[in-house]
């Protein structure tokens, strides 16, 4: 068993780590939002410049990831300096919330959820520089963006594999409730700016894996027009043979 804190002030690429068990954890910039998915408020409204940010935890061969967790004089923290986004009719507060088919409905695509590998109720969520099996199509013809910023377009590639998903988020000393900040409704007094336990976890029972030899898996995607900061704290475990 390895267990691993992390603090991530600044957002770059990819951070490395020489522990033993953790390749790196991997930021990817999923999308950048314009002026035309504005146009579109069912679900709520996302401002223009908002960036979706895919976590991924990058694990050596045969190792898993057991649990995301915080506790005292480590927090487990995601903030941003605005507010997460978070589609108020089709979204959820876990990846596995997210109903594959009505990704392709408004702004479902880009909710804030968690996760340890999902990227819908029926996806694995992948890179989409690993991904080479779909594009995506927006029902109402938006999130088109061609930004350089956010890479590969989704028009192209959605960093989806269709498959049930590897495991479901479990939790331990965090409760749904107090996960609003990734389920917002239309209360605008239910948003918040930090999601933080010195006494939680969310986890997965049995470890998750990636999906290949590289055994990269997703964890959260946050939308938000603000700077984006975490601290985390990671229990992976090795498979012994």
């Amino acid at each position: 068993m390895r267990i691993i804190s992390l603090l991530m002030l600044m957002l770059v690429t990819k951070f490395s780590f020489a522990q033993n068990g953790l390749e790196s954890i991997i930021v990817e910039k999923y999308y950048v939002s314009d002026e035309v998915d504005a146009k579109v408020t069912e679900g709520g409204y996302l401002n223009p410049g908002s960036v979706t940010y895919r976590i991924y935890v990058d694990m050596k061969q045969k190792y898993s990831l057991q649990a995301v967790y915080g506790i005292a004089g480590h927090p487990l923290k995601i903030a941003t300096t605005t507010y997460f986004f978070n589609n108020t009719i089709n979204g959820g507060a876990v990846a596995n919330d997210v109903t594959r088919l009505k990704l392709d409905e408004h702004t479902t695509m880009l909710d804030s959820w968690i996760s340890v590998g999902a990227g819908s109720d029926a996806d694995y969520g992948i890179l989409k520089t690993d991904d080479t099996y779909n594009s995506f199509t927006n029902k109402n013809g938006i999130l088109k963006n061609n930004s350089p910023e956010a890479g590969i377009p989704l028009t192209k590639y959605d960093g989806l594999l269709a498959a049930s998903p590897q495991r479901v988020v479990s939790f331990f000393g965090i409760d749904k409730s107090n996960l609003t900040i990734f389920d917002n409704t239309t209360d605008t007094a239910a948003r918040g700016q930090v999601f933080t336990t010195e006494n939680g976890s969310w986890a997965s029972f049995g470890g998750a894996y990636g999906i290949d030899t590289t055994n990269k898996v997703l964890i959260a995607q946050l939308t938000t027009d603000g700077q984006l900061s975490f601290e985390l704290n990671l229990r992976l475990s090795i498979l012994h043979m």
